[in-house]
């Protein structure tokens, strides 16, 4: 599986060195699926020229996860390209149908549920639930050799992901913070970094304005930054 990471900052990031969050997969088949899409991180798609992936899926409705998705709505509209499939926890109709009633001529083939899972192509996608200040889940990919976790926003210990990482070859986790940021549902890095293997731990959901203190606290261990791509 490829994996390009197409947006890699936190919802605190000031500028755009780091849009908000999103990953785009494609597994050996050439099955592609993205993995929220935050503000910024529909251009960078663009950009990528990363346009071929038959879903979404949301980790939680926070703005810096989802909001690229109605503006990526727009785009898909415009070029005449195919209704795309989101998946995500409940909400996400809410926020479309609020663009919608609003004037915005978008609209995408929706299915929610508190535990979102799909079988597209040769990849396989569940979810398990996360350990954020609102709801918010956390997708497990795989191809049937291979298994990644994209634990989108949470707080760590958190017990289904810690499972799930048991077997995983590659954990994409948020690092958001070098301390105190525990209380909105999210992972400080020296936290992680001692919970996680450094072989197998990517950190992204990075605060540009605090990235060289992160690198200097995960030193030997991965940071992604916006179009970085690795094979797994």
């Amino acid at each position: 599986m490829k994996i390009t990471f197409v947006g890699t900052g936190a919802g605190a990031t000031f500028s755009s060195k780091r849009v908000k969050a999103s990953i785009y997969l494609k597994s050996d088949e050439g099955t592609s699926i993205l993995l929220d899409l935050g503000t910024g991180a529909n251009f960078k798609l663009e950009d990528f020229n990363l346009l071929d992936f038959s879903a979404i899926f949301i980790t939680h409705l926070h703005i810096d996860h989802v909001s690229g998705v109605f503006d990526h709505l727009v785009q898909r509209k415009v070029m005449g390209m195919p209704e795309i499939t989101v998946y995500s926890p409940s909400g996400f109709s809410k926020l479309l149908s609020s663009y919608k009633e609003t004037g915005n001529n978008i609209s995408a083939i929706v299915y929610e549920n508190e535990l979102p899972r799909a079988k597209i192509g040769d990849l396989e996608i569940y979810s398990v639930e996360a350990c954020h200040s609102i709801y918010a889940v956390s997708y497990v990919i795989t191809d049937g050799k291979k298994k990644i976790i994209y634990t989108g926003d949470t707080s760590e210990p958190c017990e289904p992901i810690l499972k799930e990482s048991e077997d995983a070859d590659l954990i994409i986790h948020e690092g958001s913070c070098i301390e105190g940021c525990e209380q909105y549902g999210h992972t400080p890095v020296p936290k992680l970094i001692n919970i996680f293997n450094n072989k197998k731990l990517i950190i992204t959901h990075i605060p540009s304005q605090i990235e060289e203190e992160i690198k200097r606290v995960a030193k030997g261990y991965n940071l992604a930054f916006d179009g970085m791509t690795i094979n797994v």
